[in-house]
C-alpha cells in the first residue's frame, strides 16, 4: 500500500456461507465459549466485503445502507476510525444461510487488513463469533465458515475454543429453495422451542458421531427439523417430493428453506414449487481478497 493515500485504501475478504442441519443451544456468561453443537454444510456462495476509510461508521448491504448489528459489532470492537463496510451476498439475508456470519467474518478480516491491526485469524474469528452470540443472530455459523466443508461442531464455542471435526464429502452442488424467513432472535428467545431443539439436537450430535457420513447427516437433519416442529408443512412436501425422485433433503435451521442433493431430477422437482438456487459444498475458508 506504499504512495496510496490514506483515505483512498481499501481491503477486502470473503467468507463462505453455512448451512446448519442440526444443532443444540448453548449458552455461558462468556460469549466465547457460548455457541452450538450439532453439524451442517459449508457453502461456496458468501460474503464479499469491502471496507473502506468514510466520514462515518457505515455499512451497506448488497449496496443499501442498513442496520447490520451484528457486522457494526464487530466493526466497533475493531476501529476507532469511521469506516464504511459494503456487504454483497451471494445467498439470500435471513434465510438459515448464516449470512450475518459471513459479512461479520469477511468485515473482520477486510477491517483487520484496512486497518493495519496484525490480528490472526483465530483472534478475528472470534471477534466475529462474540458479534454474532451477544446479538443473537447465530451461535455456530462463525466456528464452521472458519473450517470449511461439513463440519461437525462437537463442543460449543468460538473458533480456539470449540471443538470441531469433518465428514469427508465431494463439493456436492447443493440446490434450493426459499420458502419464506424465520427470526432466529425469537426462535432462540423462546423456551418451548429451544428445549425440543436440544432434546433432538443432542440426539442427533450422538448418531452422527456413531456414522459421520453425508447421507447420514441428510437423514439426521431432515429428522431434527421434523422432531423440533420448525418443519413448516410446505418445506415437508418439498422434501417428501425430493426424496420420491431418489434425493435427500432437509430444512436449514434457521430457515424456512430447502436443501437438497441428488443431481439434476432434484433441480427440477424443486422446480415445481418455486426458483431454485444452487451453489456447492466448499472446503475453502474465510480469507482477503474477493470470490467471484
Amino acid at each position: 500500500m506504499e504512495g496510496v493515500n490514506q483515505s483512498e485504501r481499501v481491503a477486502q475478504a470473503w467468507a463462505p456461507s453455512h448451512i446448519t442441519g442440526f444443532f443444540s443451544i448453548h449458552r455461558e456468561q462468556d460469549p466465547l465459549v457460548s455457541g452450538s453443537c450439532g453439524c451442517g454444510i459449508v457453502l461456496e456462495a458468501g460474503c464479499n466485503v469491502i471496507a473502506s476509510f468514510w466520514g462515518e461508521f457505515e455499512i451497506l448491504v448488497n449496496g443499501t445502507e442498513v442496520d447490520a448489528r451484528t457486522t457494526m459489532r464487530v466493526v466497533r470492537m475493531l476501529s476507532d476510525r469511521p469506516v464504511r463496510v459494503e456487504c454483497y451476498h451471494q445467498t439470500p439475508i435471513g434465510a438459515g444461510f448464516g449470512a450475518s456470519a459471513a459479512s461479520a467474518l469477511a468485515s473482520a478480516f477486510a477491517l483487520n487488513e484496512l486497518l493495519n491491526l496484525g490480528r490472526s485469524g483465530v483472534e478475528l474469528s472470534q471477534i466475529a463469533h462474540i458479534a454474532e452470540v451477544e446479538e443473537m443472530t447465530g451461535l455456530g455459523d462463525v466456528v464452521a465458515a472458519s473450517r470449511g466443508g461439513v463440519v461437525i461442531r462437537k463442543r460449543p464455542g468460538a473458533p480456539g475454543v470449540g471443538e470441531i471435526d469433518t465428514i469427508p464429502s465431494c463439493d456436492y452442488k447443493v440446490f434450493y429453495l426459499v420458502l419464506g424467513n424465520l427470526s432466529t432472535r425469537e426462535i432462540l428467545g423462546d423456551r418451548d422451542t429451544v428445549r425440543a431443539i436440544n432434546h433432538a439436537g443432542r440426539v442427533a450430535l450422538r448418531e452422527i458421531l456413531k456414522k459421520p457420513t453425508f447421507s447420514r447427516f441428510m437423514e439426521l437433519s431432515r429428522n431434527f427439523a421434523r422432531e423440533t416442529g420448525l418443519l413448516s408443512d410446505r418445506a415437508r412436501n418439498v422434501i417428501e417430493a425430493v426424496e420420491s425422485v431418489g434425493g435427500m433433503a432437509s430444512m436449514a435451521m434457521l430457515g424456512d428453506v430447502v436443501f437438497a442433493v441428488g443431481g439434476e431430477r432434484v433441480r427440477s422437482v424443486l422446480e415445481e414449487f418455486g426458483d431454485v438456487g444452487m451453489t456447492r459444498i466448499t472446503h475453502s475458508r474465510v480469507r482477503l481478497g474477493s470470490h467471484p
